[in-house]
């Protein structure tokens, strides 16, 4: 789903065809790093520890390590290690902020938070697609997401919902 909806969204904004394969390569590889993240931590979901969050936050910065010695995934490494930077900054783990984050990695963390709030977990149901439109919307505005990245991904959801 991840790869899929980060890769139509790169067609909707009519991304050359290298960016769509990047985005699509960073839906499957983008948490590569959680695989040196503690079972025991992954599996907690929330009310992580200040130090188990250190640890946490250090997947991104692991998965690109991983995958750059190859060189078919060079568009694809910031997508990676910036796919959990905040618009407004205060996101990990360089703290970027607004069109500083990497235009790739904004369009799979649209798309990714899109995917956390429609999947169930452990601690807390999935969302609607209305209600994950109205929070990511809200996110939004308090400068989590780019705004203008999270009105496209709706218009393109909606355009294929239509569709279907």
């Amino acid at each position: 789903r991840l790869a899929l909806n980060a890769s139509n969204l790169g067609r909707h904004l009519r991304l050359h065809e290298e960016e769509i394969i990047a985005l699509r390569r960073g839906g499957y590889l983008h948490d590569l790093g959680k695989i040196a993240v503690p079972d025991e931590i992954l599996k907690k979901g929330a009310n992580l520890t200040p130090e188990e969050w250190e640890v946490m936050k250090l997947h991104p910065l692991t998965g690109e390590n991983i995958c750059r010695p190859l060189r078919s995934l060079r568009l694809v490494l910031p997508i990676i290690r910036n796919h959990h930077e905040h618009f407004n900054g205060s996101g990990y783990p360089d703290g970027l902020k607004s069109r500083t984050i990497p235009l790739l990695a904004r369009i799979l963390q649209v798309v990714d938070v899109y995917d956390a709030l429609r999947t169930a977990r452990p601690y807390k149901p999935a969302l609607s697609h209305d209600q994950a439109a109205i929070t990511m919307r809200e996110e939004g505005r308090a400068g989590l997401w780019d705004e203008e990245l999270v009105t496209e991904f709706f218009l393109m959801l909606d355009k294929q919902r239509q569709v279907a």
